[in-house]
């Protein structure tokens, strides 16, 4: 396992706001010369899964008895984000199968399901994780999760045990989460803005079902998840949605994980990861922004190294 204090960014690259900036709009705009391949080569997967249409990206190894890793992309992401990519691309040249899901409505599948996401739905997602296993014949793989993927994932390693489980940053306390990205106009922008898009999209493949006119005004991101809460779905407010995915406290008891986060993360203060349980190995760097850790002007993530790490220890032993 790699030391936490082995990551060093290079010159200039320490400020967090930087890494994580860099991170998800920088490496869509230097893109590495063996994405193109990559992505071509690699598989879609329709899964249908408790009456829900959700898709995942299957990069196989030569090795037909390679182990599996499953990746969640984060909050209004995608299989195709350009942190899932890097890490899938590392994984797959160590040698392991890598599936990267998609979850509902997130990565242009808005027209997929009439039902809207909500960051509570871990019941379909549990049940993709178990379609893909089925998939390569496991009946043991790994899964990283980035951000609110990595809430997922933290989710999915209390269902499937078997999973052996990263979570990269991962949203432990939804609510505090929310109100850290309203804290910054630049954070608190590029969500909503995402936000709108998805439901632009989803107004568009379904006109009959959805009108989010009066989402339209709204300024704060803090309004527009209770509206959303209010209008969308089943909770009685937004208190309870919290509380349907919020990971403090004993939420995680017995559940054999590591989480990988920093010190310095502008999204999750490192104080949300006080008093999990022993079994929840907390791994904080000092450096490394939300999810970035990026290493070099290459853009290059020590994630990938830190990933490749953690499953030759669990699955190649």
């Amino acid at each position: 396992m790699l030391d936490n204090n082995s990551f060093q960014p290079a010159w200039g690259l320490s400020n967090p706001n930087l890494q994580t900036i860099v991170s998800s709009v920088g490496r869509k705009i230097m893109k590495p010369a063996w994405l193109d391949g990559f992505v071509q080569r690699s598989e879609r997967r329709d899964i249908h899964v408790q009456g829900q249409h959700l898709t995942a990206q299957y990069d196989r190894s030569s090795q037909i008895d390679a182990a599996l890793v499953m990746i969640i992309h984060g909050w209004l992401g995608s299989a195709d984000s350009s942190y899932v990519l890097s890490t899938a691309h590392a994984l797959q040249r160590a040698g392991y199968h890598v599936a990267r899901l998609t979850l509902r409505d997130h990565g242009g599948t808005a027209d997929l399901n009439e039902g809207l996401f909500h960051s509570a739905m871990t019941d379909e997602v549990v049940a993709a994780a178990q379609c893909i296993m089925d998939d390569f014949g496991c009946n043991t793989a790994g899964l990283v999760g980035f951000s609110m993927g990595g809430n997922f994932a933290l989710r999915l390693g209390k269902h499937l045990p078997e999973l052996h489980t990263l979570a990269i940053c991962p949203a432990i306390s939804p609510q505090h989460t929310v109100e850290q990205i309203a804290g910054s106009v630049i954070y608190e922008r590029y969500f909503m803005g995402k936000w709108r898009a998805l439901w632009e999209q989803k107004e568009a493949a379904f006109p009959e079902l959805y009108d989010f006119s009066s989402m339209q005004g709204l300024k704060s991101i803090h309004e527009l998840t209770e509206l959303f809460i209010a209008e969308h779905t089943h909770f009685d407010n937004l208190e309870a949605y919290y509380a349907a995915y919020d990971l403090t406290g004993n939420e995680l008891e017995g559940v054999e994980a590591t989480i990988l986060a920093a010190l310095d993360d502008p999204i999750i203060p490192p104080q949300h990861y006080a008093d999990l349980p022993k079994t929840v190995s907390v791994q904080l760097t000092q450096r490394g922004g939300h999810t970035a850790y990026i290493k070099n002007w290459q853009l290059e993530s020590w994630v990938d190294d830190y990933a490749r790490a953690f499953f030759s220890e669990r699955l190649n032993s």
